[in-house]
């Protein structure tokens, strides 16, 4: 019998659509995927390379739990430099990637706490404060994505512990800028509460320029950033990030780490290490990335029916539409009839919205694109 706790938590929507891509693949049908939110890249061959030659010279065995000091300390090295945030080795915990927001979270949080998420939000935000044993509590943001700060102190209450939030943000792209994020550092130390920002995507930005909230010093112990190698350097089965934040949250972070998975991949930690020293290739994704995200606007700007707002960051699309269909509906009729997958929007809290990851081909976006009009003509 399964547990209560997991029967709750829901399937990654993002993870479902891309195996029913591949089971589709395998029964050999043509599929132009838009679901998964990953680089369509392989890891540059210098870091594949290195992480071999590591391997084949010995370093297979168990880590320090926070990680080789090595990649700590060139971590620590890169949030001065990059992200203007102050921060050393013990500032620094190497662990998989989407692990962080689990361990970020059960540092911090006692059961029944409530964490704060502004809508759209990534899909698994949800789920992971429930895993955690908090409670979301989702507040909106206005047509821009831009947070309302007087809205917001509405759904404060004394069990109010955390801000969570992704920048550039996963679905909609939308990157914020240093006076929004100074507002919302305002916010979190009126409110005392903590700030997770999650900057998986801090490369990839193309209109504005990243902020980090933690670069405030009065936000230094009050927030934990949390970033890695998935996406600005094409390493999504490497499963390497990192969390910095306050020595005593990654004490405690390492201890859970020390009970669960005991410490990241020997391996990635060391194809890690290089990536840190490889600025070219992700200037060269990040390049390729813009130009799809381009034709990705230009494309969908001109199908009746939908509405954009231009991504400035990541490698999403979120349009909305008019029709009266369910978004979850609309996705399957689109896969059922034009072999395109889409995410639907409503499991990242917007509904009548899908999600396009232009992590993709220019021949995949515009075939794709061209059956996702097809579609919107023929439901007219």
């Amino acid at each position: 019998m399964v547990s209560s706790r997991v029967n709750e938590i829901n399937e990654s929507a993002t993870v479902s659509m891309s195996n029913r891509a591949a089971e589709l693949k395998a029964a050999g049908k043509t599929i132009y995927n838009f679901g998964i939110g990953e680089p369509d890249f392989t890891t540059p061959e210098e870091i594949i390379e290195y992480a071999f030659q590591s391997a084949k010279d010995g370093k297979t065995h168990y880590t320090p739990s926070a990680g080789i000091i090595e990649l700590r300390q060139k971590i620590a090295e890169k949030m001065k430099r990059k992200n203007n945030i102050q921060a050393e080795a013990s500032n620094v915990l190497v662990t998989p990637t989407k692990f962080s927001l689990n361990l970020a979270l059960y540092s911090i949080m006692d059961p029944g706490d409530e964490v704060l998420l502004p809508s759209p939000y990534y899909v698994s935000y949800p789920d992971i404060i429930k895993l955690n044993g908090g409670k979301t509590v989702t507040v909106p943001t206005d047509e821009d994505y831009e947070m309302d700060f007087d809205s917001m102190r509405k759904f404060v209450s004394p069990k109010t512990k955390v801000f969570m939030f992704n920048n550039p943000v996963n679905p909609t792209g939308k990157v914020y800028s240093e006076k929004s994020l100074r507002k919302l550092s305002d916010f979190i130390l009126e409110n005392d509460l903590y700030l997770l920002s999650d900057e998986i995507y801090e490369d990839l930005v193309y209109k504005g320029k990243m902020f980090s909230p933690g670069s405030i010093e009065e936000m230094r112990e009050k927030t934990i950033t949390l970033s890695g190698f998935s996406k600005s350097y094409a390493m999504t089965g490497w499963r390497i990030g990192y969390m910095v934040a306050d020595q005593s949250i990654i004490k405690a972070a390492n201890k859970v780490q020390q009970q669960t998975l005991t410490c990241a991949p020997s391996v990635s930690q060391y194809a890690a290490l290089k990536a840190l020293d490889d600025e070219n290739s992700v200037e060269t994704m990040k390049a390729e990335f813009m130009k799809r995200r381009d034709l990705t606007v230009s494309l969908l700007s001109e199908i009746d029916g939908l509405s954009l707002y231009e991504p400035e960051g990541a490698f999403y699309a979120f349009p909305g539409y008019s029709s009266n269909k369910n978004d979850v509906e609309l996705a399957m009729d689109l896969l059922d009839k034009q072999n395109v997958i889409v995410t639907p929007g409503s499991p990242f809290g917007a509904w009548k919205h899908f999600r396009i990851s232009y992590a993709a081909s220019e021949d995949t976006i515009r075939e794709g694109i061209s059956r996702i009009d097809k579609y919107f003509k023929s439901i007219q």
